[in-house]
């Protein structure tokens, strides 16, 4: 597809969904762009009888109105002009708000697929550049096709009136023009798909040093860092600079068709009026409109190159939000309903990718009320059952049901409403403590919070604090200890009050005495609620009502610890090698 092909169905949908909201706004724009249109004919047109009247006349009276009326011409272009820039940047700026929030919207309703297969710079890129380019793309357009493409006509209807066969010679230069920025618009739409690209890796590559500090700093890697992010940026300086020279191109064109115009135009202007007798006013209004057509059209031939190149982002804007929203629920379902809170899993069986089995017909029950932990080997699908219980990825056969309800007849809302985790990972927003414990819960109260800070032993380290509730937790709660995250986390599931609990290994990076805090904070929130535990330390899970054993995606042993030891089967064995390391440690 040539770049013409591919750029006017861009254009074609921005104006299908911001044209009519927006044209009680454009038409306003419009009308003063014509008036700066019409002030610079005029100024033009106003050229003879300055130069008849004034100076080959030398009428007073003339000299004393013409100045006056030009001057009123350009204060009311400017003021024209200033207008006309405000209201369509007001609109550029709101056409970038809601893209930006229609793309962040969409990108909430899609699967843990779509994330996983796409680099977090890459997001970044297109939900802040890319939506810029939409509004660059529109101002193009308004201003061209308005306040230019105006001018422009303007100035050659001034061009006609004076002089119409030498009109009818400038537009001699005008399919070389065109046939040499059509070939500079495929140059300028292969280079900006891989500019926007390589503006993603810096964007990655400021993320993850942001975030691994330590890791680098530790393992000493900011070498390697450092030469990753030169070449990163370096890749975006080559293909600016290639961008600018491509662009820079459209210059020497314009001069040389302007500069073959104008000589043409001197030349047959002079002849005529040494020939012929016309009036010397009648050459410089024509020589005024032809200059001042140039700056317009010379922005009316850059408009095609850089149409492409915004179209080549908001193409890959529209990328993302054509791609099917897999959380959308289409057809409304109905709320879970949790009455005990038993959960059970049949048959199930997931694949992250092709050929990669996870779980292989998984069979077990998570009695209502009861903890349930889940032990086994890395790989041996723990993991899975959390992400497919919070519908985070869909089972390629087999049924979750809660109380009898399968998962999938109800809505995606509800189901996680019901469910709450606490995970080894901490995830805390940049904000203060009280915003992460809130979360989007409504009608929370003061004492709900510290209630909830309580019950996870985490008001006595909140209190301590400058700014108690209110002080800010810093990027990935980076200003709180690994203790005081968990901490939090745990608060934040208490103040869900969901009826299943879903712990992942919550102790395991933590020292004993927190670990004890922890432990302490987890049974009061656990208590009389469904939880299924993640454990890779079998201690956390000795007083589980039933334990499960995976292996390869399926349940190879069940039962109490007491039971499962007494049977020396898997679960033994990989209690005598834990325990035995520990002891040997």
């Amino acid at each position: 597809m040539s770049a013409e092909d591919a750029t006017w169905p861009i254009i074609k949908r921005l104006f299908k969904e911001h044209a009519r909201a927006f044209a009680p706004r454009y038409a306003v724009a419009f009308v003063f762009m014509a008036l700066v249109a019409g002030s610079t004919a005029l100024t033009a047109w106003l050229m003879r009888d300055v130069i008849n009247d004034v100076f080959v006349k030398q009428d007073r009276q003339a000299l004393t109105w013409l100045p006056l009326i030009i001057a009123g011409l350009f204060m009311v272009k400017g003021v024209a002009a200033y207008i006309q820039e405000v209201v369509l940047s007001r609109i550029g700026n709101q056409i970038v708000a809601e893209m930006q929030k229609r793309l962040y919207e969409h990108m909430l309703r899609m699967d843990m697929r779509f994330f996983q297969e796409r680099n977090s710079g890459e997001l970044i890129t297109r939900i802040s550049v890319n939506a810029r380019a939409a509004r660059e793309m529109m101002h193009l357009l308004a201003v061209g096709l308005g306040r230019d493409l105006l001018t422009v006509i303007g100035l050659f209807v001034v061009m006609i009136l004076q002089d119409p066969l030498l009109s009818s010679v400038m537009l001699i230069v005008g399919p070389g023009v065109a046939f040499g920025m059509k070939q500079l618009s495929k140059r300028v739409k292969k280079v900006a798909g891989s500019e926007t690209h390589s503006t993603a890796k810096v964007i990655s590559a400021m993320r993850e040093t942001a975030q691994g500090i330590r890791i680098i700093k530790s393992f000493q890697l900011e070498a390697a860092m450092r030469r990753h992010m030169a070449a990163c940026v370096e890749s975006v300086q080559r293909l600016n600079n290639k961008i600018v020279a491509v662009k820079a191109r459209v210059n020497p064109l314009l001069e040389t068709a302007a500069g073959l115009a104008i000589a043409a135009a001197v030349a047959y202007a002079g002849w005529r009026t040494m020939s012929h007798g016309r009036s010397p006013g009648e050459f410089f209004a024509f020589i005024a409109a032809l200059l001042m057509a140039g700056e317009p059209l010379r922005r009316l031939s850059r408009l095609q190159l850089q149409l492409v190149s915004s179209a080549v982002q908001v193409r890959m804007l529209y990328d993302i939000l054509d791609t099917p929203a897999i959380e959308a629920e289409g057809v409304p379902k109905g709320p879970l309903i949790v009455s005990r809170g038993e959960v059970r899993f049949d048959d199930v069986s997931f694949a992250y990718r092709e050929n990669a089995s996870v779980l292989n017909g998984l069979n077990f029950t998570a009695p209502a009320g009861k903890t349930t932990a889940l032990v086994g080997l890395s790989g041996s699908g723990k993991t899975t059952v959390f992400n497919l219980l919070q519908r985070l990825w869909r089972p390629s056969c087999g049924s979750i049901t809660i109380d009898g309800q399968r998962l999938d007849d109800v809505s995606l809302i509800s189901l996680r409403r019901q469910i709450a985790l606490v995970s080894q990972d901490v995830f805390l927003f940049e904000g203060t403590i009280r915003e992460n414990l809130v979360g989007d819960l409504k009608d929370c109260s003061e004492e709900a919070i510290v209630a909830a800070s309580r019950a996870a032993h985490a008001d006595e380290f909140i209190s301590r604090l400058p700014e108690g509730y209110d002080t800010p937790v810093g990027e990935l709660g980076g200003r709180l200890s690994g203790g005081q995250r968990q901490r939090l986390s745990i608060a934040r599931a208490v103040l869900k009050d969901a009826p299943i609990i879903l712990l992942d290994e919550p102790t395991s990076a933590l020292d004993s005495e927190t670990e004890r805090i922890i432990q302490t904070a987890l049974r009061s929130l656990t208590q009389d609620r469904t939880t299924i535990v993640i454990a890779h330390r079998l201690a956390t899970v000795a007083r589980a009502d039933v334990i499960h054993v995976l292996d390869h995606g399926v349940v190879v042993e069940s039962g109490t610890q007491a039971e499962l030891l007494r049977r020396d089967g898997r679960y033994a064995r990989l209690h005598r090698l834990q325990f035995e390391h520990l002891e040997a440690g």
